[in-house]
């Protein structure tokens, strides 16, 4: 019975140190309560966001990275609802710089941001973008037929607080030719026309 109690006494001090760890900091406690059904939505501030990216995967710029910045509005100042919030567009204005030499671009998109449950949200963007890559196929860089390409993409993330966040992204970046039927550049060739970008990556937010 005494051995009991002793080992009994032991865990009860092994748990009792684990919440004062937990719970000596009223502040990183609260931050990290389980999940909940009511979303955290830093949307209506300004953030800032940078990361890298594998990107042109599947094409020949393949075994690149990109290095990506921006800057998010806060949502327009529409007359909605809470319940309509997340159809109120921010603004992202970035770029993509390519470490190797391979195509960089820059962009302003028009983003969305939903609240999904507690600290996870989605996002989806789709904007113009400009670029210092070929309009023709070469060797080294795929070709993207007109110096104004399509920007779209999405995003899932975590909030680890009020301020920072992690997102793994996809973006897509094309002349648009499939789907808008867009003719410029190699757009007028017959094949080979269409060739876009493929990018994934990982960015980090500070929302201010």
């Amino acid at each position: 019975m005494t051995s009991r109690f002793a080992h009994l006494s032991a865990w009860s001090a092994q748990l009792l140190v684990v919440a004062v760890i937990f719970c000596a900091d009223g502040a990183r406690a609260q931050e990290w309560t389980p999940l909940s059904p009511v979303p955290i939505d830093p949307a209506n501030r300004f953030e800032v966001r940078a990361g890298v990216f594998a990107h042109g995967v599947g094409s020949v710029e393949k075994d690149t990275v990109d290095f990506n910045g921006s800057f998010v509005t806060p949502r327009l100042p529409l007359a909605v609802g809470d319940f309509w919030a997340f159809v109120v567009p921010r603004f992202e204005i970035g770029g993509a710089a390519n470490l190797s030499g391979r195509t960089s671009f820059g962009y302003v998109n028009a983003l969305w941001t939903i609240p999904v449950w507690d600290r996870l949200f989605v996002e989806a963007y789709v904007a113009p973008a400009i670029h210092d890559g070929s309009l023709t196929p070469t060797a080294t860089q795929a070709g993207l037929g007109c110096d104004v390409l399509f920007h779209a993409g999405a995003s899932v993330g975590y909030r680890f607080n009020d301020h920072w966040s992690i997102m793994g992204t996809f973006e897509h970046l094309s002349n648009g030719k499939t789907l808008f039927g867009i003719n410029c550049g190699t757009n007028r060739a017959a094949t080979g026309s269409n060739q876009g970008l493929n990018n994934y990556g990982v960015r980090i937010g500070y929302a201010f």
